[in-house]
């Protein structure tokens, strides 16, 4: 059989375009189940390109950063309970529809920031993004911790 290129001539009579020569989508039948691309092909294309797999480590930080949310959560509501005042408008508001509506809406809020950071983790603005947001519940999540501490000490 003839050869071009070291390709068969078989494999060069393909019914659909050539995947490879478009980038990932951001959303594609492959971004929750069966993906197969981890990053990209060549070293030039470390940063600004989607991927379908995401990796152990990324899963790590976005499971910490939804834990520290619910850990504010907890603290807001144990605080406000003891007396505090919320100074948060929006928090404040969500608050008077009740607890529950309060801890869901931000659990929500944070899901689908965390869902779009980690879709768009291969993109500077997304990495750096995902730090700051990792970098601000640690701290709050101390910061309650030390007020539980100061302010609270029969506990």
């Amino acid at each position: 059989m003839a050869r071009t290129r070291g390709l068969d001539l078989a494999e060069e009579r393909r019914r659909t375009l050539d995947r490879r020569k478009a980038p990932t989508p951001m959303f594609s039948r492959y971004t929750i189940f069966g993906g197969r691309r981890w990053g990209g092909r060549r070293a030039e294309e470390r940063y600004g390109n989607f991927v379908d797999q995401h990796g152990a480590a990324l899963f790590l930080i976005l499971l910490l950063v939804a834990f520290f949310n619910i850990v504010d959560a907890y603290f807001t509501l144990f605080f406000l309970g003891e007396g505090a005042r919320e100074v948060n408008p929006v928090a404040l508001f969500l608050l008077g529809l009740g607890p529950w509506v309060f801890v869901l809406a931000k659990s929500l809020g944070i899901g689908l920031c965390l869902g779009f950071l980690c879709l768009a983790r291969n993109f500077r603005m997304a990495q750096a993004g995902l730090g700051l947001v990792f970098a601000m519940y640690f701290s709050l999540t101390l910061y309650h911790l030390f007020l539980m501490s100061t302010q609270l000490p029969g506990l």
